[in-house]
C-alpha cells in the first residue's frame, strides 16, 4: 500500500499560520480612559500597557460607555453640556451631541440601539427637573428627554430585556423607574440620598445604596417595591452582586468597611475592613475575589468572597476611583483620579504589575474597546 507523507514545509506553513490565527483570536482589547481635566480620552494597548494614542473630546469628560459590540463609544463631558461619539477602530472623535448641563451616567440599552444620559443638575437653573436624554446609537439624535424630579441623578441601569431603566435620584431620595417603550416614570422612595445600584444576575432585584440614610434598599423588579432597607455602614456608595447573586458587596465610604448582605435572608452577615474613603467594587467573573478603592488611603484591597477575609491591600497611585477587571479575571485596572496613571494588577498573583504613565490629567473611567 502507498503511503502519502505531507512535505516538512507544508507542516512548517500549517503550524505557522494555525499560530498566527491563535495570536489573532487572544488579541487584548485596547483600553479607553477619559482624563478629566485634559479633555482628551487616552487609548491604552493592554499588550504592552502603553498609551497609543490621545483622542480629544469635550470640557471634563467624566464617564466612557460602549455599545455592545464595542465599535461606538460615548463620553459624557460634564463642563461642555456635550457628549462625544467615538469610533473605537479608528479611535477618532466622529462627533459631539449636544445635551443638557452637567451630562453624568449613561448606560446602553442590551440591544445596542439607544444611550440613556443622566444628568446631575436640571434642566435649567430655573427649574427643578433632571433631564434624561434618550439617543440613538445610529444617527447621534436625541429622540426624547425624560424629565426626573430633583436636580442630581447619579446612577443607571437596564434590566436584562431592556424594558426598564432604573435611575438613582440622590436629590429625591428615590429610584426613578422609566418605561423604555413609553417613556412613563414610577417613582419608588427610598430613605435618602440614592447613590448607586446594581442589579441581580436573574434581574429581579434591583439594589440601591441610600448614601444619606446608612442603608440598601432591596427593590422587587417585577412589583417596583422596595422588598427591605438593609442597614450597613456609614455613607455607603457603591455596591456588586456575585455572579451567583447570593451577596452584595457595599462600600461605607465614611467609616471604611465593606457590608456583605445576604440576598436570601437580607441581612448583612460580615463587615471587612478595608482603607479610607471606600468606594467603589468590582467582583471577578468566577466570583471569587472581590476588589474595592480606597479613595484616601491610596489602596485596593482584594477580598476572598468565600471567608469575607481581605487577602491583600496594594498600593496604586493618588485617589483611585474607577476599577475594571479584564474578562479573564487576570488583571485589574484602577485608574487615579488626582494623578496621570492607571495602576495595573495581577489578579492571581494579587501584587502591582505596573503603572502606566502619561494616561492625562484625572484618569476618572474606564470601558475595554474591541
Amino acid at each position: 500500500m502507498e503511503t502519502y507523507r505531507l512535505p516538512l514545509l507544508s507542516i512548517i506553513f500549517a503550524f505557522a499560520f494555525a499560530s498566527s490565527a491563535l495570536a489573532q483570536t487572544t488579541t487584548l482589547p485596547n483600553l479607553f480612559v477619559p482624563a478629566r481635566y485634559s479633555d482628551e480620552v487616552a487609548v491604552i494597548n493592554t499588550s504592552t500597557n502603553q498609551v497609543i494614542t490621545q483622542i480629544p473630546v469635550g470640557l471634563e469628560p467624566i464617564r466612557i460607555e460602549m455599545t455592545p459590540n464595542r465599535l461606538k463609544a460615548f463620553v459624557s463631558n460634564a463642563r461642555s453640556a456635550s457628549i462625544s461619539v467615538l469610533d473605537t477602530v479608528a479611535e477618532t472623535n466622529t462627533a459631539s451631541i449636544p445635551v443638557y448641563r452637567l451630562p453624568g451616567e449613561m448606560a446602553v440599552t442590551p440591544d445596542g440601539g439607544r444611550l440613556f444620559v443622566v444628568h446631575q443638575a436640571p434642566i435649567s437653573p430655573l427649574d427643578d427637573h433632571c433631564p434624561v436624554a434618550v439617543i440613538d446609537t445610529a444617527t447621534n439624535l436625541v429622540i426624547t428627554t425624560v424629565l426626573l424630579p430633583g436636580h442630581w441623578c447619579k446612577d443607571i441601569l437596564f434590566t436584562p430585556d431592556g424594558r426598564f431603566a432604573y435611575i438613582a435620584n440622590n436629590s429625591q431620595g428615590e429610584v426613578n423607574v422609566i418605561d423604555t417603550t413609553t417613556y412613563q416614570v414610577t417613582n419608588i422612595p427610598t430613605p435618602g440620598a440614592a447613590r448607586r445600584l446594581c442589579i441581580s444576575p436573574a434581574g429581579d432585584r434591583v439594589y440601591v445604596t441610600n448614601n444619606g440614610a446608612d442603608s440598601v434598599s432591596a427593590i422587587d423588579t417585577a412589583t417596583q417595591q422596595v422588598i427591605t432597607t438593609i442597614p450597613v455602614g456609614e455613607k455607603p456608595m457603591g455596591l456588586a452582586i456575585t455572579p451567583n447573586g447570593e451577596e452584595v458587596y457595599v462600600t461605607n465610604q465614611k467609616d471604611g468597611t465593606v457590608s456583605v448582605i445576604n440576598t436570601t435572608t437580607l441581612t448583612v452577615v460580615a463587615t471587612i475592613l478595608t482603607g479610607h474613603l471606600c468606594q467603589r467594587v468590582v467582583i471577578t467573573h468566577d466570583g471569587t475575589k472581590a476588589f474595592v478603592q480606597n479613595g484616601y488611603s491610596d489602596t485596593v484591597s482584594a477580598i476572598d468572597t468565600a471567608t469575607h477575609t481581605v487577602l491583600a491591600t496594594l498600593p496604586v497611585g493618588h485617589h483611585p476611583w474607577t476599577i475594571l477587571n479584564s474578562s479573564d479575571d487576570l488583571k485589574l485596572y484602577v485608574c487615579n483620579a488626582t494623578d496621570t496613571t492607571v495602576t495595573v494588577i495581577d489578579i492571581p498573583s494579587l501584587t502591582v504589575s505596573t503603572t502606566i504613565a502619561g494616561v492625562g490629567s484625572a484618569p476618572f473611567d474606564l470601558a475595554f474597546g474591541p
